[in-house]
């Protein structure tokens, strides 16, 4: 079971057996931000996997479709972008 709370002006993510939230809440306000390990802080790692490898796996089940998503909308505004360069 995976939820969200927030602690003390501080969103916490919760998953079986590990609990974390991002380095700076600024990232919640991000439209465009692709989420990477790096965005992460282990608050608790009760898993069989070093943290790392659980960074990964939080990046990619908790963040990757919206990942996706925001990748092809950067992509499609960065492609729009360089057709109205070469065309000025």
């Amino acid at each position: 079971m995976r939820y969200t709370e927030r602690v003390n002006d501080e969103y916490i993510y919760y998953g079986t057996s590990y609990h974390f939230k991002f380095t700076d809440e600024k990232y919640h306000r991000y439209a465009t931000l692709i989420v990477k390990p790096q965005h992460i802080e282990l608050l608790s790692n009760n898993t069989d996997i070093s943290d790392a490898e659980l960074k990964k796996v939080i990046v990619e089940e908790w963040f990757g479709l919206e990942n996706d998503m925001t990748r092809e909308a950067n992509n499609k505004k960065r492609r729009k972008q360089c057709v109205n360069l070469k065309t000025s």
